[in-house]
């Protein structure tokens, strides 16, 4: 995943109320609907989660070491959803010892490769990268219905084709949904069979766009149509500060909240 920095996610310690009314109001759903709706949860099995399942966030100290306030962030998160979350006090494989000796069911931890859940009990693992490029695949299908629009029957610009970008691909095609894309490295795209752009400057000509970039403040106002609507778990965020203030009411970006309440989603399927 990419490296986040300490002051992009310290906002989550004490943020995730606003958060979720805010992604309420733009898609019908708060994180818990999210991931109901993606799973097919029902309330009721939902709230027998909530009851009986708790998680625990090991810091990991290797690589670069641990980012200041990411766990806690995590543990923030996962909390908003309604489940006992704790970081635990101890660090890397004497953290994982301390959650499995305390009853926790479902494990999150993360190193420079990866950022991983893990439930113990029922051996399921769910990786950041494919939990982001569907959760927020599914936070534009709830942004458009929103706005009077189904998915599957207009088109959409995929901007990215890294490690997250090609997860998307895959759950776009497998859900048969039309989509263009635009890299700007010509040779990460070598591989793709749909229609790809070959200028930046055409991606005014798309009003649905996900975006799984992670270069900030390149995506400028004149770079994107009046009437987008835009998804982007970037890290950092491409639009610069006045594209962002413009679109600010149609657009969803963040940059750990929706991967890890999907992660946490995909570890309660039995």
């Amino acid at each position: 995943m990419t490296r986040l920095r300490t002051e992009w996610i310290t906002y989550m310690l004490d943020g995730m109320e606003d958060y979720n009314r805010e992604l309420r109001l733009k898609t019908g759903m708060d994180l818990s609907g999210l991931v109901m709706h993606a799973f097919g949860i029902s309330p009721e099995d939902y709230l027998a989660a909530q009851q009986n399942v708790s998680v625990a966030v090991i810091p990991i100290t290797q690589g670069e070491g641990i980012i200041g306030s990411f766990s806690q962030s995590v543990a923030a998160i996962v909390h908003s959803m309604g489940f006992k979350a704790d970081v635990m006090e101890h660090t890397d494989v004497d953290g994982i010892y301390d959650a499995v000796r305390t009853g926790r069911q479902i494990l999150f931890f993360a190193d420079d490769a990866r950022y991983l859940a893990v439930n113990i009990a029922k051996g399921a693992c769910s990786d950041n990268n494919y939990a982001t490029a569907l959760g927020f695949i599914q936070v534009m299908q709830a942004l458009m219905k929103k706005h009077g629009l189904d998915m599957r029957a207009e088109k959409l610009l995929q901007i990215g084709y890294g490690i997250v970008g090609k997860e998307a691909a895959v759950i776009l095609n497998d859900m048969g949904v039309a989509f263009d894309l635009y890299d700007k490295d010509r040779t990460a795209v070598e591989g793709f069979s749909g229609r790809t752009l070959s200028r930046k400057e055409e991606i005014k000509n798309y009003s649905y766009i996900l975006d799984f970039t992670n270069e900030g403040e390149w995506l400028t106002r004149e770079l994107l149509a009046d009437d987008i609507l835009y998804v982007s778990p970037g890290v950092p965020y491409s639009m610069d500060a006045e594209a962002a203030a413009a679109f600010e009411e149609c657009a969803v970006h963040d940059n750990l909240e929706i991967g890890t309440a999907i992660m946490l989603g995909q570890c309660l399927l039995p």
